[in-house]
């Protein structure tokens, strides 16, 4: 049937233009068995994949819903290459959870061994493997873990830093916060909701004093930074913390941070100077706290920014004016009729038709 490939009279080009067709004729079968294969090996190896987390899935689920599940229940065989898929659902599991079903999981996880897999996986090259690692112990609330992730949190790689210090809050939260929260205003690469999410871990209570201090000691940066958090600590602390800071400070970047926390709880420290500040956004601020917090006697501070230059402090004004609780449409109107300048008039207009006052 081949012989034609070997026939002798055919010149040299067609000789060598036949076996050339045929190579690529056996090299296209070749691919094309080949991908098949890889094909079905990838189907069912997504197929066993997808049998083995809804098996743990279901072990998982029961352990968190019963203590004597969790110390008693089956632990079916995992090989090492189903350990990373068996971490990130049981990670998946324990974060949904806390309380008692989270203890369980965590007698669940020493039952597997977890500890000692993840403990291994630290030195591993992947930095997939490391980050689901820490996590995993960040979890475990593992305490014998605490150096080694210590010493990962100053590692200059971003996503191993900020999981290493959640991971710390998780395993000894008091330790923690104390080496964290100054290393925030170093750190600018930390992601700022990650960076929130380990403030919320640690509670408002242990992150209040040491957050105090960061802050008071803080270049006007990164008093700036350490303000975009300050929302979490503890009311008295916050309204002491800005109310200080208003008063002592005229950077444009502290005021305008400080400025946004203002709760209303006392008394804006000076104002009036504040509604003048040769920066513009601060006094746009000025004139959102005074909507916030404005008393009748706030009124005539409020009147006279409606003149400013900046159209945004105008326009924060006469928000914060049609805001105020102690005015009714009357006497809205009533203001907005005594304006001579045609700006604030219309600014006010504006204002007006936004809260549904024609």
């Amino acid at each position: 049937m081949l012989e034609w490939l070997f026939r002798s009279d055919f010149d040299g080009v067609t000789t060598a233009a036949i076996w050339s067709i045929a190579a690529v004729f056996v090299t296209t079968i070749t691919l094309f068995v080949y991908t098949l294969g890889l094909r079905w090996v990838t189907i069912v190896g997504a197929r066993r994949r997808t049998q083995f987390v809804a098996h743990w899935r279901g072990v998982f689920a029961a352990a968190t819903l019963s203590e004597e599940d969790a110390s008693s229940i089956a632990l079916p065989h995992f090989g090492r290459k189903q350990r990373s898929d068996l971490l990130e659902e049981w990670n998946r599991a324990r974060a949904a959870v806390d309380g008692a079903a989270a203890e369980n999981l965590i007698f669940l996880g020493e039952r597997l061994a977890l500890p000692a897999i993840t403990t291994d996986m630290l030195g591993s090259r992947r930095l997939k493997s490391r980050i689901l690692a820490i996590q995993t112990l960040g979890n475990l609330r593992d305490l014998p873990s605490q150096p080694a992730i210590r010493e990962l949190v100053t590692h200059d790689n971003t996503a191993l830093s900020i999981t290493a210090a959640i991971a710390l809050v998780q395993i000894c939260p008091d330790q923690a916060v104390q080496l964290l929260i100054p290393m925030i205003e170093k750190r600018s690469d930390w992601p700022r909701n990650r960076v929130s999410i380990f403030l919320h871990i640690a509670g408002s209570e242990r992150i209040s004093e040491p957050m105090y201090r960061a802050i008071r000691s803080a270049d006007n940066q990164g008093k700036s930074l350490l303000l975009k958090f300050a929302c979490q600590v503890e009311t008295n602390v916050l309204d002491a913390l800005v109310e200080d800071l208003i008063r002592e400070s005229n950077d444009a970047g502290v005021l305008n941070a400080a400025l946004k926390l203002v709760s209303g709880h006392s008394d804006v420290p000076r104002i009036a100077a504040l509604i003048r500040h040769k920066t513009w956004f601060v006094r746009v601020q000025a004139a959102r706290v005074l909507g916030r917090v404005g008393q009748p006697e706030h009124l005539a501070l409020l009147e006279s920014m409606l003149h400013d230059d900046e159209w945004w402090v105008r326009y924060r004004a006469a928000q914060a004016i049609a805001s105020l609780p102690f005015l009714g449409p009357n006497k809205l109107r009533q203001l907005q009729n005594r304006q001579s300048d045609p700006f604030a008039a219309d600014i006010l207009q504006q204002a007006y038709a936004e809260v549904g006052l024609a």
